[in-house]
């Protein structure tokens, strides 16, 4: 028993330790851990997931941002060669550091105010993850498997989904938490794809569209690239473009595709 389990949670860290039995077994089925697997636990806290975990891959990496925490999980799997911990702050970490440019996948409860930064650095990983399976706010779950033309559908649905498939898998209680947060959650499973859709290149010319779209979500997408500085486009070039890419010039931010914000992001190129 790993000595920390009943220290209080740290509410600095966002810290919500998933209590229930039950729900930690079901999401540690659902990132489907094979013998030949290397696998990375994001904020392993007291090692309640992990124990559901330890043994069953080839290699478990713990990524824990807490010293406490980290000391005893170190302590707890000292004589295991197949576990590795790592005392830092994730979005620290490249693919490279986490898995020595193996194939890996990652897993975890986390503190719920890294999940979009989080998405993000595993996302623009070289090489990403082949699979993310996280316990998430149910808001931001709404907001990843968003359709467009919905009120949830933003810049993190678009900026997500351009590189990865995003399932819902089980709502999860915030009874089941220790201590009890004020929102509910959602348990998701994030599949980057493979082969990548974008290129390195094209995904900085992407976040720079999706940033100044969203942030003008209620315009229309020829006002987007007019008034936009960086794009800055007179009106016959935005609507030419638009029009050339069977977008129309009318459609605002929040109801235009995944796939025609590749498309058009492709289309604007780097910009002078």
């Amino acid at each position: 028993m790993n000595p920390a389990a009943g220290r209080p949670a740290k509410k600095s860290l966002g810290q919500h330790f998933l209590t229930d039995p039950n729900l930690q077994r079901k999401i540690a089925a659902a990132i489907d851990p094979q013998p030949q697997d290397r696998l990375v636990e994001i904020g392993p806290g007291t090692g309640l997931l992990t124990r559901h975990l330890v043994g069953r891959v080839r290699h478990l990496t713990l990524v824990e941002l807490d010293d406490q925490l980290g000391e005893s999980l170190a302590d707890e799997y000292a004589d295991r060669a197949d576990v590795e911990l790592i005392t830092a702050d994730i979005l620290d970490l490249s693919s490279i550091e986490l898995a020595h440019g193996e194939p890996f996948k990652v897993i975890g409860n986390i503190p719920y105010g890294i999940t979009s930064p989080l998405l993000f650095h595993l996302l623009e990983q070289h090489p990403r993850p082949s699979q993310i399976v996280l316990t998430v706010q149910r808001e931001v779950a709404d907001r990843l498997c968003a359709r467009p033309g919905t009120k949830q559908y933003g810049a993190l649905t678009v900026g997500v989904q351009a590189l990865a498939t995003v399932q819902p898998l089980f709502a999860i209680s915030r009874d089941a938490f220790r201590p009890r947060p004020d929102v509910e959650s959602m348990a998701v499973r994030v599949t980057p794809l493979s082969p990548a859709p974008l290129t390195r290149a094209e995904e900085g010319l992407f976040r720079v569209l999706t940033r100044a779209a969203f942030s003008r979500r209620r315009k229309q997408l020829q006002k987007v690239l007019r008034q936009a500085p960086e794009y800055g486009l007179s009106n016959p070039e935005a609507e030419e473009l638009l029009r050339s890419l069977d977008i129309d010039p009318a459609t605002r931010p929040d109801a235009l595709p995944v796939d025609d914000y590749v498309r058009l992001a492709r289309a604007l190129g780097p910009r002078p």
